[in-house]
């Protein structure tokens, strides 16, 4: 059940980027979900396509920064660890260990420092994206007992989101404006409408070739 859980987000993000090749180059949608293992222990999970890392990599450091898998795979996740504030109950969380499963479509998981037992609120702030034109990140928190709300960090919140827990449902804060909770709903009525379209279609998979780090051109 939890593997299940740990995929979903991966899905997600596959179905959106196998909906047009063009897109496949120059990705937008990325994701991000908290998830509390059985031991206890806090990770966080970010999805998004070879592209767009290697990107935000190239805009970081150069498209010269790195000549292995391993070298991209620590400016990555020091990327990351750069552009990602995560704080609970008020206290920043640090993203600690961490490891990148290469692919078309490619993983990035860290440890996270201790995460109060008791969960009030959560505030993100993710600029890993924010170079990508129109990037939309979507944001959730898999816990036992908890809803599995999706939110949306974008332009129009700036890519920062505030929400609340209240009675194991997941709320976007007061603070967040009428134009967030618009794309929240257009968001979600895309990721249906296309989910319902690609698992009619027969045959049709998401690829799942790695896209090699080492191309430069």
């Amino acid at each position: 059940i939890l593997m299940k859980k740990i995929l979903k987000p991966i899905v997600v993000v596959a179905i959106l980027l196998s909906i047009t090749t063009a897109n496949a180059h120059q990705p937008d949608i990325s994701s991000v979900t908290l998830i509390e293992q059985e031991s206890g222990q806090w990770t966080m999970q970010i999805n998004a396509s070879m592209t767009a890392f290697q990107y935000e990599v190239w805009n970081a450091y150069g498209k010269d920064s790195y000549a292995t898998p391993a070298e991209f795979n620590q400016l990555l996740l020091s990327h990351l660890r750069e552009k990602i504030e995560l704080k609970v109950n008020g206290g920043a969380v640090i993203l600690g260990d961490g490891f990148v499963k290469l692919g078309h479509a490619t993983a990035v998981v860290f440890n996270l420092s201790e995460i109060p037992k008791l969960i009030e609120d959560v505030s993100l702030a993710n600029f890993g994206f924010k170079t990508i034109h129109h990037s939309q990140s979507v944001f959730s928190i898999v816990k036992e007992g908890l809803d599995n709300s999706q939110f949306v960090l974008s332009e129009a919140n700036d890519y920062q989101l505030n929400v609340k827990m209240k009675d194991n449902q997941v709320l976007v804060s007061e603070t967040s404006s009428t134009d967030y909770q618009m794309v929240v709903i257009v968001i979600a009525m895309f990721i249906g409408l296309f989910a319902i379209f690609l698992f009619r279609s027969s045959g049709r998979k998401p690829s799942l070739q790695p896209t090699s780090i080492l191309s430069h051109t």
